[in-house]
């Protein structure tokens, strides 16, 4: 999946959040699918992956906390389409 850019309640929606850390990484139960974002301030999330297995969730988010300084420098200055 390619990481993109999106406002956090959208990311968000009505979906429950099933994991927050400090390292400002994200994961949304939506369904039967953990999609995962990197926060870059208080209303912007990038969307970085999305999985169906919760037994790879951990070892995906401790993956995410090493590389979410370089996603945040990569998306600096960027916001989301608002349509």
């Amino acid at each position: 999946m390619k990481p993109y850019i999106r406002r956090r309640s959208d990311f968000i929606g009505s979906n429950p959040i099933a994991e927050e850390n400090d390292a400002g990484i994200i994961v949304v139960r939506d369904g039967n699918k953990y999609k995962i974002a990197v926060e870059m301030d208080v209303d912007t999330v990038v969307w970085v992956d999305e999985i169906k297995d919760r037994r790879a969730l951990d070892g995906l988010i401790d993956s995410l906390i090493d590389k979410a300084p370089a996603i945040r420098k990569q998306f600096a200055g960027c916001r989301p389409d608002y349509t």
